[in-house]
């Protein structure tokens, strides 16, 4: 990583160019998840051309696309059930967002821009059984605290370090839980009123391997195959744990 820096900043500084412009990478292209992945960190880094002042740095990751439901308790016949619900259609599952040392200003109006583009506006409808109509907001902010606590939303949490106004790093944490396919990391510079300047993207490919990706294909495309498999397999290991008890008992 330290021989690409010292590349990347001979390049601009021999280079003259005048204009905003991003060099970045990323320390990992692909991550495998397996029965033993208990989380990964990806190291974003790059340097910037063009910037006379302290920078305004950006860096999202964009986790694969999902839909989810968000249900609320509602009273039937004396009886509480989770009857209404809304629908998120094709949301990040998983999101980040680390920037430079901004003010707290900056970072409210940037996470509401965001969580209104990657999510809010993804609220597609709603269906109550009360007469009472339920504000949207009330969906929306349970849905935020139920990403919040699997760990698949992280706001400003992480900070970018630049280093003499050209070179940048970052880290991208990912939790236990995470889906497969692809994340795209975005990594953006910002002018004084929050716009893009100028960004660039990389591509995470995150693949289960093993007995997981098994599994995964075979519950989507061949659900017979996977019940048989599924009922053969607790026998054999049903059988297994009875003959152990059985030899230690003797």
């Amino acid at each position: 990583m330290i021989r690409l820096f010292v590349l990347v900043s001979f390049l601009i500084m021999s280079s003259g160019i005048g204009f905003c412009s991003i060099v970045s990478n990323i320390d990992k292209k692909e991550i495998e998840l397996t029965t033993r992945f208990d989380g990964s960190k990806i190291l974003v880094f790059g340097a910037l051309t063009g910037i006379k002042n302290d920078p305004n740095l950006l860096i999202e990751l964009v986790g694969p696309k999902q839909d989810m439901t968000i249900r609320k308790k509602s009273k039937v016949w004396g009886i509480w059930v989770k009857k209404d619900y809304a629908k998120f259609k094709k949301v990040p599952s998983f999101y980040q967002i680390n920037s430079t040392n901004l003010n707290s200003d900056k970072r409210r109006e940037i996470t509401n821009r965001k969580l209104e583009k990657y999510f809010f506006s993804k609220l597609k409808n709603t269906e109550t059984t009360s007469q009472k109509r339920v504000d949207k907001k009330e969906y929306f902010s349970e849905f935020l605290r139920l990403k919040k606590k699997k760990k698949s939303i992280s706001l400003f949490e992480t900070e970018i370090t630049v280093l003499q106004k050209t070179l940048f790093f970052s880290t991208i944490e990912l939790p236990q839980k995470i889906f497969p396919g692809e994340y795209k990391v975005i990594i953006s510079t910002l002018d004084e009123n929050n716009e893009v300047i100028k960004s660039s993207s990389e591509i995470v490919k995150v693949a289960k391997t093993g007995i997981q990706k098994f599994l995964s294909f075979n519950a989507a495309n061949n659900s017979t195959f996977y019940g048989i498999f599924s009922v053969i397999l607790a026998l054999f290991l049903g059988f297994s744990a009875a003959q152990i008890f059985r030899l230690l008992k003797i």
